[in-house]
């Protein structure tokens, strides 16, 4: 077993105390919920399959479904048990007949479980009335996300525990104030705190060896990244090259695709968002799973607890939302003791909130090879205007968050959008954005932006609320995690 397993199987299974786990990720934790609540849902009183004896919250989909596929394994040989999950971006109906038909374990994200649970039937509720074991998986980020008040609502519509006792266990990365608090809303006064993490171990920040480039301009971002892969590329070799590119947005993510699958002597290249269907977004999960040589560009949905084997290097292209997610972005490589890489790439606007933000990692520092400029250059002249247009706006609605730690006002963030936009995004022309845009980013009156009208569109997706930093329009509010990172 792995530590996390050896110090809470026993005790959950044991004790049946509430547990609070802190473990790393990439070190088995699944499995250490998943075998006592199993074991707990064999071992109900004549066997009896009553309704969901297993619920699992879980922040993103993919961890999510990773979660579901793991339980599967486990039951490959108790076909009488089924285990179904609950995720937004799929058929609302179609899971809640599958509930209803017969669920021994839920795996859920947050908003699509309260959708189901809202529901006026009250037929899923119903099920959740024979609950054995509550699992909260990656808590912090849970709470990082803002599903707090959807927690509380959850947890008002399962059974009280006087009535239908169950074992509630939280894990979690870290343990900050704010998991603390949403334990005393989960588990019972008595519950067990266990940390696997050893005191003076190193964490993977800690152990992987990452290097920093700075690029001159926002504008060389994609010629420095195209210029950092090769050289890996050229070291690791073709064969087992699998890296994960992080940027800061969904359209972000389908301009940077767009450039690295039409550059030259790269291996395939996909991408992942919240913006994509749900099928898509489990297709390129498993293709990038069983790929042996790959390159995946992404935002945070797949930044905490998604394991993908053999991950050579993370490149994270422009500063992340905190320093939680530049860490756990960079803990999908080097797991479970494997050795790995990571590759920051900054524009020299960014340098100093980094050095403020990361200030205890250590970096070794290298050259920006802008070899790939005019390469980059020609790739991104020959775009469909709608790209460069969502990008530009993508990139806006970003750093408009970041006014304060980059130091920079409204007609700065203008400027550097517009250069961005001509030099960078390959642009014939500043895009236009929608005035109702420019009002939700609090722009109006700024110089330099081009007004466009209001164009509906009735088939655009709604914004995902289980999946990742993906927003690209910005908020009318100022962001509060860089306020918190002075």
């Amino acid at each position: 077993m792995t530590p996390v397993q050896a110090a809470t199987i026993y005790p959950l299974l044991k004790e049946s105390c509430d547990v609070l786990a802190q473990a790393k990720t990439g070190t088995g934790k699944t499995i250490a919920f998943l075998l006592p609540a199993i074991q707990r849902m064999m071992s109900r009183e004549g066997g009896q399959r009553a309704g969901v004896s297993l619920l699992v919250i879980s922040p993103t989909r993919e961890l999510a479904m990773q979660i579901a596929d793991e339980a599967r394994a486990l039951l490959q040989h108790c076909k009488q048990y089924s285990v179904c999950t609950a995720i937004g971006g799929t058929n609302k109906n179609v899971e809640e007949k599958r509930i209803l038909k017969g669920c021994d374990i839920l795996i859920g994200t947050p908003g699509r479980l309260l959708d189901h649970l809202s529901d006026e039937s009250g037929l899923v509720v119903k099920k959740l009335q024979s609950l054995d074991t509550l699992v909260l998986d990656e808590a912090d980020r849970l709470l990082d996300m803002g599903f707090l008040d959807s927690l509380k609502r959850i947890m008002q519509c399962l059974p009280r525990r006087n009535v239908q006792p169950r074992q509630c266990m939280l894990f979690s990365a870290t343990v900050p104030e704010h998991v603390q608090k949403v334990s005393q809303l989960v588990l019972l006064k008595d519950y067990k705190y266990i940390s696997t993490i050893k005191e003076g171990e190193l964490n993977t920040h800690e152990r992987v060896p990452q290097h920093l480039i700075v690029v001159p301009t926002f504008s060389d971002m994609a010629a420095g990244l195209l210029g950092a892969l090769r050289q890996e590329l050229a070291v690791v070799g073709p064969e087992a090259f699998k890296v994960i590119i992080f940027v800061p947005t969904a359209r972000l993510v389908d301009f940077y695709v767009e450039i690295l699958q039409k550059a030259s002597g790269l291996p395939p290249v996909v991408s992942l968002h919240s913006r994509m269907t749900q099928s898509k977004r489990t297709n390129v999960t498993e293709e990038f799973r069983r790929a042996r040589s790959c390159i995946m560009v992404a935002t945070d949905v797949i930044a905490r607890g998604m394991d993908f084997p053999s991950v050579t290097n993370v490149f994270q292209v422009g500063i992340p939302s905190d320093r939680e997610s530049y860490i756990h972005r960079l803990g999908r490589t080097g797991r479970a003791g494997a050795e790995g890489k990571g590759t920051f790439i900054i524009t020299s606007h960014e340098a100093s909130f980094a050095k403020r933000t990361l200030n205890d990692i250590t970096f070794e520092e290298a050259p920006a090879d802008l070899s790939a400029r005019q390469e980059v250059s020609e790739i991104a002249a020959k775009l469909d205007p709608n790209t460069q247009g969502k990008a530009y706006q993508g990139w806006l609605g970003y750093y408009k968050g970041y006014l304060k730690p980059l130091r920079w006002d409204a007609a700065r963030l203008v400027r550097e959008a517009n250069e961005f936009a001509l030099k960078g995004l390959g642009a014939a022309e500043i895009p236009p954005l929608q005035k109702s845009t420019i009002g939700k980013m609090n722009l109006k009156g700024i110089p330099g932006l081009v007004v466009g009208p209001n164009i509906p569109n009735p088939n655009a997706p709604k914004r995902e609320r289980n999946g990742g930093n993906d927003s690209d329009v910005g908020s009318t509010q100022p962001s509060k995690r860089p306020q918190r990172l002075r």
